[in-house]
């Protein structure tokens, strides 16, 4: 018999779990680049969960989504070193942007953190440039949502 999830990682609820930690982790530190990396692996990966015998379903999703096709993006440009799927186009760069102020400051300020330049659809809905925590809270907060999860944490 093949196991289901790992640990107490069982099912797509857990990893939302998963998600809010990692996103826990990138509030309290948004130049925070392993937790960036943990947060838009497992985002990614809860399709999979929710869909794991449906690529068709998995598909759709993704691309149903400016929000979900950009953090595929992140995720497998990430996790493969280079995303070269020709679906994936919503970011063509990243960085790790210094700013001027504090992250106590409104992020209309330049204030530090990790930044993406957008292209495409993620770039009409969300702007040329989104920083990575920015970005991670939308991430979850669709989660949350979808899963009927979202007064469990925040």
């Amino acid at each position: 018999m093949k196991p289901s999830g790992i640990f107490q990682l069982k099912e797509p609820r857990d990893l939302l779990k998963k998600l809010h930690h990692d996103l826990v982790r990138l509030r309290q530190d948004t130049m925070d680049q392993y937790a960036a990396f943990d947060f838009f692996v497992t985002a990614e990966h809860l399709i999979d969960w929710l869909y794991p015998k449906s690529e068709s379903e998995r598909k759709n999703l993704r691309a149903s989504s400016p929000l979900l096709a950009l953090c595929s993006h992140i995720a497998n440009g990430s996790k493969h070193f280079e995303a070269t799927a020709r679906h994936h186009g919503s970011f063509s760069d990243s960085e790790v942007h210094h700013g001027e102020f504090s992250n106590e400051f409104n992020t209309d300020f330049d204030v530090s953190g990790l930044l993406l330049t957008l292209e495409g659809e993620a770039k009409r809905s969300f702007g040329e440039k989104a920083y990575a925590h920015e970005l991670a809270e939308r991430v979850y907060e669709y989660w949350a949502k979808t899963l009927g999860a979202e007064n469990e944490t925040g």
